[in-house]
């Protein structure tokens, strides 16, 4: 029902209560009144219908941070530690323009989880697990700095030195240093290196990858330039 239609049913309605309030005889009077409901009756339907139809078709409002966001995981830090403190600094450009509440830091004894929400419109996350020690999560923390975060591990044994941030690293370098014994492959020591890396890349995190990536061009830049000097001669 169109807006035309419910105009022209009040126009009809206001002019029957006009004769109505004209009119004589007891008999006009009802003829009247019933017409009065019928139409009242019609216009009220009516309504109902627009305003119905209205309701289905408006699109819904945008709810405040309804839209969807990207989430990146960072990549870039550093770390350094004290006699209490492990500490990380993960590179994060504006992060200082975010407010407080929108950086999130969660510990356990082994691990720790960065959250970023809505920095240019995109969430981003640092996470890592396995830790070589255990940590106090009580007592770490996070900090807002210049395009930066820094982390605050505090150590659950204060005064103990990490050689490694996790224990993934930790074997990285024994299998880099040949420390690991690689009996399945003894007769191929390269290809037993490489098995146990490729089985600590499946079952790892992404800084279990991260950090087997990095060993692993290391080892073929090595690898190229030895066969580029034994080329040359």
């Amino acid at each position: 029902m169109s807006q035309a239609n419910i105009d022209n049913l009040q126009l009809d309605l206001e002019e029957l209560r006009n004769l109505a309030a004209q009119a004589k005889r007891s008999k006009v009077q009802q003829l009247l009144s019933i017409d009065i409901r019928k139409l009242e009756t019609d216009l009220l339907a009516c309504k109902q219908k627009q305003e119905a139809s209205a309701t289905t078709t408006k699109p819904p409002a945008p709810v405040a941070g309804d839209c969807k966001r990207y989430r990146v995981e960072l990549k870039e830090y550093a770390w350094d530690q004290s006699d209490k403190f492990i500490k990380i600094f993960v590179t994060v450009k504006d992060v200082q323009h975010v407010p407080e509440e929108s950086v999130n830091a969660e510990f356990t004894a082994n691990s720790f989880n960065l959250l970023i929400n809505n920095l240019n419109n995109k969430d981003f996350t640092f996470v890592v697990n396995h830790l070589l020690f255990p940590i106090d999560p009580e007592k770490s923390y996070r900090k807002l700095k210049s395009d930066m975060v820094a982390i605050y591990l505090a150590k659950a044994t204060q005064g103990q030195k990490w050689a490694h941030l996790t224990v993934t690293a930790k074997r990285l370098q024994e299998i880099k240093d040949e420390r690991i014994a690689l009996k399945d492959d003894s007769a191929d020591p390269q290809a037993g290196l490489m098995k146990v890396m490729q089985q600590l890349y499946d079952s790892g995190d992404s800084e279990t990858k991260r950090m087997i990536n990095k060993a692993w061009h290391q080892s073929q830049n090595k690898t190229n330039l030895l066969d580029g000097g034994a080329m040359s001669e």
